[in-house]
């Protein structure tokens, strides 16, 4: 990623969250931007290739914040824990506290979307099964792998954070999955 575009990618979620996907236009970017229609053209050919660096900026960072924070940890429940300070939580609040930002998710039905977020989904899968490497023991005793086990985390925290009804239901459903890779795990 061209560090030069992170400012332009900064102002384009900042868009994407005050008017959602569908109608964020070009000029909406550009403006925010602070660079003319044609600038932002000549950096990326449509808002579908602004919607993908954006999103894999974002999963960039995060995973940078995990590992980050996961070195310091002692324990998987604390690196738990550090995946809800870091992703669970603030992915939420960004769609509750955001009225379009529910919208962002529809730019991953576009072509240049799909391909971002499989990417960026293996890249935090990938994270995942470093982290819990060291469990492939325990993992297969329950007839799991720590791959199998990082796609189910992945899946589940996605689908957590557009479900939950509020932060005590996403609580919740985070406690039982944590619960679960305890159990499996140990």
């Amino acid at each position: 990623m061209n560090t030069d575009h992170i400012p332009l990618l900064d102002a384009a979620l900042d868009v994407f969250l005050r008017y959602g996907f569908k109608r964020t236009t070009m000029g909406h970017i550009a403006k925010a931007a602070a660079l003319s229609r044609p600038s932002l053209y000549a950096r990326y050919a449509n808002k579908d290739e602004v919607y993908a660096a954006v999103l894999q900026l974002h999963i960039h960072r995060m995973i940078a914040d995990l590992k980050t924070a996961w070195a310091i940890c002692d324990t998987l429940e604390q690196k738990i824990d550090r995946l809800w300070d870091i992703s669970i939580r603030p992915s939420f609040k960004m769609l509750t506290t955001h009225p379009n930002a529910s919208d962002i998710i529809e730019g991953s039905d576009t072509p240049a979307g799909q391909v971002a977020m499989a990417a960026t989904q293996k890249q935090v899968v990938t994270a995942f099964i470093h982290l819990l490497a060291p469990y492939h023991a325990q993992l297969g005793i329950h007839g799991q792998t720590p791959e199998q086990l990082s796609i189910f985390i992945e899946q589940n925290k996605l689908m957590m954070i557009r479900t939950a009804k509020n932060l005590d239901d996403l609580n919740g459903q985070f406690s039982t999955l944590k619960a679960a890779i305890l159990a499996l795990t140990s």
